[in-house]
């Protein structure tokens, strides 16, 4: 009796064992997973960016004592770079990938809050008269041209978005070389690149 429940265990194991075996070879490179392994190669690049702000003094008698004000505000910007997801294919003919990529793109630009502080903003010398005070929103607005200006530089460093494309490349490369060990197929990748946005 104990060597037939134990021929049954050992023919169950192996049907098991051999149904994951099955599954792994019918694996292949999924277009989801691709997408989602562009969204993990996006690159952060940090810049020191400066906004910048002047507000002239007032004309009148309702502005006598005014003074022209400057204010700036020094911060590290992050750039987020990578590779717009909605623009990835993927072709799959037996053993043949295409894989079609976008240039890379800036995706956000945002400021790093945890190095921001009230030594992060400088105005310029002001007396007690003084009633040319900058607003929060003309201080947001520095700000908002400053983003805008970091954005175009990142936006025209080629390097950087060759740079971002690439490292999407290496990763989506790893993730079909490694699918094709474990189902045993040797996939033979085509690049096909898209140059405009």
């Amino acid at each position: 009796m104990k060597k037939i429940k134990m021929l049954f265990l050992i023919l169950g194991c192996v049907m098991i064992l051999g149904g994951c075996d099955n599954k792994l070879q019918n694996q292949q490179p999924d277009l989801t997973q691709i997408r989602a392994i562009c969204e993990l190669a996006t690159l952060k690049t940090y810049f020191h960016n400066v906004a910048e702000f002047e507000k002239k003094a007032g004309v009148g008698i309702t502005h006598l004592f005014e003074t022209d004000r400057t204010m700036w505000i020094e911060y590290t910007g992050i750039a987020k770079i990578g590779i717009d997801m909605s623009k990835v294919n993927i072709e799959l003919n037996n053993n043949h990938v295409k894989v079609t990529l976008p240039q890379a793109k800036v995706i956000s630009i945002d400021i790093d809050n945890e190095k921001l502080d009230k030594n992060s903003y400088v105005y310029s010398n002001d007396n007690f008269i003084n009633k040319n005070e900058i607003s929060p929103e003309e201080e947001t607005e520095a700000v908002r041209k400053a983003q805008e200006q970091m954005q175009k530089s990142a936006e025209s460093n080629t390097q950087l978005m060759m740079s971002a494309r690439e490292r999407a490349k290496e990763l989506i490369e790893k993730y079909i070389k490694n699918l094709g060990e474990l189902s045993e197929t040797e996939y033979q990748i085509e690049w096909e690149y898209l140059e405009t946005n």
